[in-house]
């Protein structure tokens, strides 16, 4: 990076890095409450999906679509462990053991009980709150 600024007289350098800074810090802001929501929708309609029990299934695995308006789709065990890595990264005092419990058997195509998927949604639930009172600005 120097090497290409090196030759700028100072006042062009002093514009060029604060530029720089500029878009880095545009880059570090903490979500905003859509983005926020856009995450987690895709894992709480699974879990609405799951108790209603008309989940959809491809190869064998629980997916949800992971935007309403394209075809694009996730398993709900790797969306649940995208979240988890979110959750323990921002908020690593939070217990997440039932939802990566769920996860978990989601994962080894192990039938999850009613009761589970009423914890891990609570549990998600809770945690989606604390994330955009905490987070999104």
């Amino acid at each position: 990076m120097t090497r290409h600024i090196k030759n700028l007289p100072p006042k062009a350098r002093a514009r060029y890095l604060a530029s720089c800074d500029r878009f880095a810090a545009d880059k570090n802001k903490p979500p905003t409450r859509k983005q926020a929501r856009a995450w987690l929708d895709p894992i709480r309609k699974a879990f609405n999906e799951i108790k209603t029990g008309e989940v959809d299934s491809h190869r064998g695995y629980a997916i949800t679509r992971i935007h309403h308006a394209d075809n694009d789709f996730s398993r709900i065990d790797h969306a649940i462990n995208g979240f988890v890595a979110l959750i323990e990264r921002l908020m690593p005092d939070f217990d997440v053991a039932t939802i990566t419990r769920v996860s978990k058997k989601l994962e080894n195509g192990v039938l999850i009980e009613p009761s589970e998927v009423q914890l891990a949604k609570v549990a998600l639930d809770r945690r989606a709150g604390r994330i955009l009172r905490k987070y999104a600005a």
